[in-house]
C-alpha cells in the first residue's frame, strides 16, 4: 500500500512540476508573445522525439510567429526551461553586443551522448565561456586570419572533377551533397593538419571510415535524450566508441608529432626551415609560442578537441553551402548563366580547369552574391546555439532576467518579411549593395563568437564555385522533393544538411 501511494505521489509531483514549469511563469517572462501551445507542443515532439530536421520544424512552428513578433518564447522539452527565441536584427544586434552578459549555454548544463562528448570534449572553443574562450580564440585567431592558397582548394576541384566524369560513364545524375561533402573533407584535413582523408578518391581509409561513422553515430537524437542508453545492453554502440579512440589517437600524434618537431626547430634555431605543412595546426602551435603566461596556451587535450571542432563543423558547414548553391543555381537558370558568363570572362573559356589566382577572386562580383545569397536562404546552421544571461538586463523594451535562456534564430532573420521582399526568392542581386543586408545577413553569427573559419569557407566557396560553373551545366532532377524548398535530414550539431540532393550534370568539356 505504501509503494502505490508512492507511485501515486511521485506521478502527482511529476505533473504538478510539468505544469508549474509551463504555465506559472515570472510576470517578465509573461511579457514576451509565446509560440501557440499546440505548436509548441508539436516543435519539441516533432524535433526531439520523431527526430526531424530542426530546419523543418522552424519552417512549420516557429517561423510564422516570428514573422509576426520577431521575438517569442516556448518551452524546450529537452533542457526543460522556457527558450526566448530572437529574429529582429535590432534585438539580434543587442545580444550579440552583450556577449559578456548573454554567453554560451555551458556544455555541462547540456544534455550529451558519451559518444559527443568523448568526441569534443567540455574544453573546446565551440562551449567554453568567458577568459577560457578567450583563451582559445587568441591561440586560434591568427591561423585563421591567415590567407589561402587557392590552389589548394582548386586542385581537389580537378580532382574531384575527374571522379564525377567517371561518374558520367555510369548517369550524369546523381546527389552533389555526396561530392561536396568528399571535397570539402579533404580540403580541411589537409587545410586543418595536413592529413588527405582521400574522401574524393572515396579510398576508404581508417581515419575517414572512423570520422564518417563518428559524424554519424553522434547525429542520433535519442543518445542526446537519453544519454543512459549507452549502459544497457542492445543499445551500446562499441564499434562507434573503437571507431572515436581510433580517430582521437591518429589526431592526437599527429599533434604531438608536430610538437616535437617544432620544439626541435626552436632548440636549434632555425624555424624558418621548418618544411611541414603550414595549416592551422602549424599557425596555432607557433601563436602559442607568443603567449608568455604559460595558462594563456591550450593543452594537448583543447588542442585536440579544438581540431575536431574546426574539423566537423568546417566540413559540413562548407559542403551544405557548395551543395545549396548548386541547387539554387539549378532552380534558377538565369543566374546560373550568369555565373557562368562572370567565370568565363575572368578565367576565359579554354576547354580545361583553370585554378583562379587571388587576383581574380577579387574581381568575382555575382558569384560572391550568389554565396551569399544561398547562405540567406539556406544558412548551414540555422541557429547559433542557446545563450544564457548571466545577470538581470534588457533586450529592446523586453526585461531578462538573469538565467533566462535565449536564442538567435539565423533562419528566421533571413526570412523575415520586415528585412527582405520575397524572402523564399533567390535573388542575388540583392547583395550588390552591402549597406542594405547589413545587421540583416548573419550566417556566420555575430559578435565575439562569429564563425572563426568564415574567411577559410568563403574563400573555399569561391574557389570551387568559379570553377565548378565553367566546367557542368546542371538542372534539377524532376520530379524533385527539392521543388519548392530545400529539403533537410537530421545532423550533427543541427546543421541544415541536404537530403537526396539529386541533379542534371552535363559536362562543358
Amino acid at each position: 500500500m505504501i509503494f502505490i501511494y508512492g507511485v501515486y505521489f511521485f506521478l502527482f509531483y511529476s505533473l504538478y512540476y510539468f505544469f508549474k514549469k509551463i504555465f506559472i511563469i515570472s510576470p517578465e517572462l509573461r511579457q514576451i508573445p509565446s509560440l501557440p501551445l499546440i505548436q509548441n507542443i508539436q516543435f519539441d515532439l516533432k524535433f526531439y522525439l520523431a527526430g526531424e530536421p530542426l530546419l523543418y520544424v522552424i519552417r512549420h512552428y516557429l517561423i510564422e510567429s516570428l514573422n509576426k513578433h520577431g521575438i517569442l518564447k516556448y518551452y524546450d522539452l529537452l533542457i526543460g526551461k522556457w527558450v526566448i527565441v530572437v529574429s529582429k536584427p535590432e534585438l539580434m544586434k543587442e545580444i550579440f553586443q552583450k556577449s559578456d552578459v548573454f554567453q554560451k549555454l555551458e556544455r555541462n548544463k547540456q544534455k550529451v551522448s558519451e559518444a559527443e562528448l568523448k568526441f569534443f570534449g567540455y574544453n573546446n572553443i565551440l562551449f567554453e565561456i568567458n577568459e577560457a574562450h578567450l583563451r582559445h580564440r587568441r591561440v586560434s585567431n591568427p591561423a585563421f586570419s591567415h590567407s589561402w592558397p587557392p590552389e589548394l582548394f582548386g586542385n581537389l576541384a580537378i580532382e574531384l572533377f575527374e571522379v564525377m566524369d567517371k561518374e558520367f560513364e555510369k548517369s550524369p545524375t546523381f546527389d552533389i551533397f555526396h561530392f561536396t561533402k568528399s571535397f570539402t573533407l579533404d580540403a580541411l584535413g589537409l587545410a586543418a593538419f595536413g592529413y588527405n582523408f582521400r574522401g574524393i578518391r572515396k579510398s576508404g581509409n581508417e581515419l575517414e571510415k572512423a570520422y564518417l561513422m563518428a559524424v554519424d553515430g553522434m547525429s542520433d537524437k535519442k543518445y542526446n535524450l537519453f544519454p543512459v542508453l549507452e549502459k544497457i545492453p542492445g543499445f551500446r554502440r562499441s564499434e562507434l566508441f573503437n571507431r572515436l579512440d581510433y580517430l582521437n589517437d591518429v589526431i592526437l600524434d599527429i599533434i604531438k608529432e608536430r610538437k616535437q618537431i617544432l620544439k626541435f626547430k626552436k632548440a636549434n634555431n632555425d624555424n624558418d626551415d621548418y618544411e611541414g605543412p603550414r595549416d592551422l595546426l602549424y599557425y596555432m602551435l607557433k601563436a602559442e609560442e607568443t603567449q608568455d603566461d604559460l595558462k594563456s596556451r591550450l593543452t594537448t587535450e583543447e588542442l585536440l578537441n579544438d581540431m575536431k571542432i574546426f574539423l566537423v563543423a568546417g566540413h559540413d558547414t562548407t559542403a551544405i553551402a557548395l551543395a545549396a548553391a548548386i541547387y539554387f543555381l539549378g532552380m534558377n537558370q538565369e543566374c546560373q548563366e550568369k555565373a557562368r558568363e562572370e567565370s568565363i570572362r575572368i578565367l576565359g573559356d579554354e576547354k580545361k580547369n583553370i585554378i583562379p589566382n587571388s587576383e581574380q577572386i577579387k574581381e568575382l562580383k555575382y558569384i560572391n552574391m550568389v554565396i551569399k545569397e544561398t547562405m540567406r536562404i539556406h544558412p548551414p546552421a540555422s541557429v547559433t546555439g542557446f545563450r544564457r544571461a548571466n545577470k538581470d538586463t534588457r533586450i529592446g523594451k523586453y526585461v531578462i532576467k538573469e538565467g533566462t535562456i535565449v536564442e538567435p534564430q539565423i533562419y528566421a532573420l533571413h526570412h523575415s518579411e520586415e528585412s527582405w521582399e520575397d524572402s523564399y526568392k533567390f535573388k542575388p542581386e540583392r547583395f550588390s549593395n552591402e549597406k542594405d543586408t547589413a545587421n540583416k545577413h548573419l550566417p556566420f553569427g555575430g559578435g565575439n563568437r562569429m564563425c572563426i573559419g568564415m574567411n577559410f569557407s568563403l574563400a573555399e566557396q569561391r574557389v570551387f564555385l568559379t570553377m565548378f560553373v565553367r566546367k557542368y551545366s546542371w538542372k534539377i532532377t524532376e520530379p524533385s522533393i527539392h521543388k519548392d524548398k530545400l529539403q533537410t535530414k537530421p545532423t550533427l550539431l543541427t546543421l541544415a544538411v541536404p537530403r537526396n540532393l539529386e541533379i542534371d550534370f552535363e559536362r562543358r568539356y
